[in-house]
């Protein structure tokens, strides 16, 4: 019997075939607020401890990751505003959505707790990355990124991201910089760093521009351009999580923006990186549940992680609830493109975000058999190219002629070494 977890449930299905199991559980312990406290007092990547920061500090700007990304924020938040309050600093809080949707009551609330929201509403700055006026410019990258960031973040001399590292489809790892480019930029800078993840001379993805890889990957080598130039007069203090399947932190990092994050990539595939031996011939693959399925858009980079462990025309049985649909509007249009080689052509001459992410999913279904299990009807199922599969115990007659069938339940945390 298969536990698979689909949003906030959990699917039984009743397997007939054996199959191999790709996880890698966590097994650190969770660690307690003290323990946090300490590492970022006492072992800071390149920095003086937190404590320390926060006294020298003026303005303070804390960032935080959005719905869809969790960090954990919520076990310590109330221990760094304490400091700040005992200190009397100005401080005030920003969500890093970047180009995603602003942020529900309830969503700010469970990310900040219920307390620390209704104590300091006032101090929240809601990032809208299509309000220009709202940014400062500090000028352009090498490959002609313009540097747009929130006015907040130039008004604040001391910024401290919170985010848990984890794995990104093109700019190898999320967390760290992308907290601040483009997590609080606005969306001309996002689409400009974007677009690095093309190959306009092979037709295709960069082949950097990869889960898990940091090196020689234009779009992070970007981030980190941006970040330099626009970092004159600032201090960071960047916190770094990994979280296990129930969202407890097992792992806590501080220090530098760029250095504490690195060590902290380290360590997260360290925990989750599964080698294997063959590709399969078929795949079920979980996202992992929420929020890491709320829409198509979050869910599409669990199947391009897993999908490279399946023969290229193999089945893969994709199960992610999408309550908030495909997730973007532009993102929806896109798929009016029968194929990816349309759209590819369409990207290079009108770029959009989210039309890349439909790219990158098109691209994918082209080479696979894969079918849907979701809040998606058949109809916008085989819009985007899947198949709909409207009953989970079909996958055992769908798999009877397959000779090897794994299953992936925690796509979206976990890293498939190349073999």
């Amino acid at each position: 019997m298969l536990d698979i977890k689909y949003f906030k449930d959990i699917l039984q299905l009743n397997l007939l075939k054996d199959i191999d199991i790709l996880s890698k559980k966590i097994d650190l312990n969770p660690i307690s607020c003290d323990e946090i406290f300490k590492t970022l007092n006492e072992s800071p990547v390149y920095s003086d401890g937190l404590e320390n920061v926060l006294k020298q500090a003026k303005r303070v700007l804390i960032i935080l990751p959005d719905i869809t990304r969790k960090s954990g924020a919520e076990y310590f938040i109330g221990w760094i505003t304490n400091i700040l309050e005992s200190l009397n600093k100005d401080f005030s809080f920003i969500f890093a959505t970047g180009t995603h949707r602003k942020l529900t009551l309830d969503e700010m609330k469970s990310i900040m707790t219920e307390e620390i929201y209704t104590k300091y509403k006032n101090n929240i700055i809601i990032h809208d990355p299509d309000d220009i006026d709202a940014h400062a410019y500090f000028g352009k990258t090498r490959t002609n990124t313009p540097i747009l960031i929130n006015k907040a973040y130039m008004e604040h001399d001391t910024i401290i991201p919170i985010a848990s590292v984890s794995y990104h489809y093109f700019a190898g790892f999320g967390g760290g910089r992308k907290m601040i480019v483009p997590g609080i930029a606005a969306r001309k800078t996002a689409i400009s760093n974007h677009k690095l993840v093309l190959d306009e001379e092979n037709k295709k993805r960069n082949r950097y521009a990869v889960t898990g890889n940091l090196k020689n990957n234009p779009v992070h080598d970007d981030i980190v351009s941006c970040v330099m130039i626009a970092r004159a007069g600032k201090t960071f203090f960047l916190i770094n999580t990994i979280l296990n399947e129930k969202d407890e932190i097992v792992y806590a990092t501080g220090g530098d923006l760029f250095m504490s994050h690195i060590l902290a990539t380290q360590k997260l595939r360290e925990l989750t990186c599964i080698k294997v031996s063959k590709k399969y011939d078929a795949a079920i693959v979980s996202c992992g549940g929420f929020p890491k399925d709320i829409n198509l858009i979050q869910a599409q980079k669990s199947l391009d992680r897993a999908c490279k462990i399946v023969k290229e025309g193999g089945t893969i049985f994709f199960f992610a609830k999408c309550e908030d649909g495909y997730g973007n509007k532009d993102f929806e249009e896109f798929f009016k493109h029968k194929s990816s080689k349309e759209m590819f052509d369409i990207l290079l001459t009108d770029y959009q975000i989210n039309r890349q992410t439909a790219y990158n999913l098109k691209s994918i279904l082209e080479k696979y058999d894969v079918y849907l299990y979701s809040d998606f009807d058949k109809l916008n199922s085989e819009r985007v190219g899947f198949k709909k599969l409207e009953d989970i115990n079909e996958i055992n007659s769908l798999i009877s002629d397959c000779s090897s069938v794994a299953y992936v339940p925690n796509a979206y945390s976990v890293y498939f070494e190349d073999f």
